[in-house]
């Protein structure tokens, strides 16, 4: 009974930024396909050629940009995209414990015939069910989108002509090029970005871990908040120093964001949709735009287990801790 009530006041405290962030991840993803349709990828390529010292900064080929299923995987790098999730993340973690000590209510709540450790799995419960559910979002956005959007492409009726005593075919132009609109469902599989979508969650439910110990650790929301947030920060710095040059490679041991490789898995998988759930990737297989020894869902479930050993200790912390008066 009081598990259901407990899972109630998460939802309800969390229902309109759920909603809303539910709404702007569909329709974001959404728009994103329509707008990548709009554009003939073939004549970006000379753009792309002055791009060429940057291709570092990104994990997958430049010509891969070219396609239409590599121009899509890096909607998971969009900005609106990741802020979302990370809102979700950092919100609710947030307030668990720090957000309810802000308020002057966790005193009250903790006086009902409830344990510390009850309220917290109810919040992280909802807090990773409503995170699972916008990802869900994400992937169906997309997939909806490439179901109903097509692309024009330019193409010119030919023949084959056989050659005499030889084995082989040789396709003959018979009239000028023509616009053809092709479903981009025929040159995208949307089931190739279910993998960067578990991904995209892992990558949340770190965050969420992370807000929850530090939120049990405090008793002001806006300071866990700002610690939540600059730690963020520096993470996406030390990603990007282990991008600019060789020799501060290594900077990317030491940050969670080098787990996170939505768009690397995408072209990881191009020619074999298996190689996306790989927990390990053998020498042999290992490519410059994947180099790693964790495959794909190993990626994913080192996020997750970092994830759940910051909520762990949520828990210890706050089963151990005073809880301040309200002010």
């Amino acid at each position: 009974m009081m598990t259901r009530l407990l899972i109630q006041k998460s939802l309800r405290e969390s229902a309109w930024l759920l909603v809303a962030c539910a709404c702007l991840l569909f329709l974001f993803c959404w728009v994103s396909v329509w707008l990548i349709c709009q554009f003939d990828l073939q004549q970006i390529e000379p753009l792309l050629r002055q791009l060429k010292p940057f291709e570092r900064f990104i994990p997958i080929p430049l010509e891969q940009l070219l396609t239409y299923s590599g121009s899509l995987s890096m909607v998971f790098h969009e900005p609106v995209l990741v802020t979302c999730v990370l809102v979700w993340s950092i919100a609710r973690g947030s307030d668990a414990v720090s957000g309810e000590i802000n308020r002057g209510t966790l005193e009250m709540l903790l006086a009902q015939p409830i344990g510390r450790l009850r309220w917290l799995a109810c919040h992280t419960t909802v807090c990773s069910v409503g995170l699972a559910l916008l990802c869900g979002l994400v992937w169906l956005g997309l997939a909806c989108s490439i179901r109903t959007q097509s692309v024009r492409q330019e193409m010119a009726p030919t023949v084959d002509i056989s050659l005499p005593l030889l084995p082989w075919t040789v396709p003959i132009r018979v009239g000028p090029a023509q616009q053809v609109e092709t479903p981009l469902a025929r040159l995208v599989d949307s089931s190739r970005f279910i993998a960067p979508t578990c991904n995209l969650f892992g990558m949340g439910f770190f965050v969420l871990g992370l807000s929850l110990f530090f939120s049990s650790c405090d008793r002001y929301r806006w300071r866990t908040l700002g610690i939540v947030i600059g730690i963020f920060v520096i993470q996406m710095l030390l990603r990007l120093l282990s991008k600019a040059t060789d020799a501060t490679a290594f900077f990317g041991y030491f940050t969670f964001l080098s787990a996170y490789q939505p768009d690397a898995m995408v072209h990881f998988a191009r020619d074999n949709s298996a190689a996306a759930w790989w927990l390990w990737v053998p020498s042999d297989q290992r490519t410059l735009s994947w180099p790693y020894a964790l495959g794909p869902l190993g990626m994913t479930l080192m996020l997750l287990v970092g994830g759940s050993l910051w909520i762990i200790l949520a828990a210890w912390r706050f089963r151990s801790r005073d809880i301040p008066a309200p002010l």
